[in-house]
């Protein structure tokens, strides 16, 4: 079965001076995690949200998390549509297909919300701290990533294959940045969302090419009653900041 591949529109990453990174915020030591976790596959269908005909790609990442944490809360926050999600989009870019920074719309996402949902907080994760990014995806059920996507990517996800490294890797030119949420991983794979269907992701491939990522602290955690030991004092003292 070939998959379609849709557009880019994560632009170059920012990160606000003010918030640590996302560990310093835990009131002890995050546990291990385990070793796979898989959010991925409790939402039964994952629309493309716009992201064939726009750059849409950042927003299109928060809907399919907050599909996913109904999912794994049991909460029914409301799920924004395809014609929500592009037009919240257009709202940010100010009607124009430009494209958004990651930190920009996690701002929104936390002071004014997205689509009646509204972020607790955010803070940056390590990309390169396999662990920290393991531990976000089991304590509050995604990642919200960022990646630079080579143009091979583009044919293995057509494919149906996993984003991997493969011969003449270093040859492929980026085409663009791409906004995706993580959710799960195994000791093989991280599990993604992108283009209305998963994608798997080889470790090493998202070690090449991924240049952010965020914990998002979802409203359904909070509506569900956890928070998983975070600061959120602090966290929300650092973000007035931003």
């Amino acid at each position: 079965m070939n998959h379609v591949a849709g557009k880019f529109g994560k632009l170059a990453p920012q990160f606000p001076t003010a918030l640590r990174d996302f560990a310093a915020y835990a009131k002890t030591p995050l546990p291990a995690p385990p070793a796979a976790v898989d959010w991925a596959n409790n939402v039964p269908e994952w629309p493309m949200d716009g992201n064939d005909q726009y750059g849409d790609c950042t927003m299109a990442a928060a809907a399919h998390m907050i599909q996913s944490w109904n999912a794994e809360t049991k909460e029914s926050d409301a799920v924004p549509t395809p014609k929500d999600v592009v037009a919240e989009y257009l709202q940010l870019t100010g009607g124009q297909d430009t494209g958004l920074v990651e930190a920009d719309v996690l701002k929104n996402w936390q002071r004014s919300g997205l689509w009646g949902n509204t972020a607790l907080g955010y803070a940056p994760v390590n990309v390169h701290d396999l662990t920290a990014l393991q531990q976000t995806m089991w304590l509050f059920g995604a990642v919200y990533a960022g990646i630079q996507v080579p143009a091979n990517a583009q044919t293995q996800f057509q494919q149906g294959q996993p984003w991997s490294l493969v011969p003449d890797w270093q040859q492929q030119p980026i085409e663009g940045g791409h906004a995706i949420p993580l959710l799960g991983y195994d000791a093989d794979y991280i599990y993604a969302i992108t283009w209305g269907g998963v994608q798997r992701i080889a470790w090493n491939w998202w070690s090449t090419y991924s240049d952010e990522a965020w914990a998002v602290l979802a409203q359904e955690y909070k509506e569900a009653g956890t928070v998983n030991g975070i600061d959120m004092a602090a966290l929300t003292a650092d973000l007035e900041q931003v």
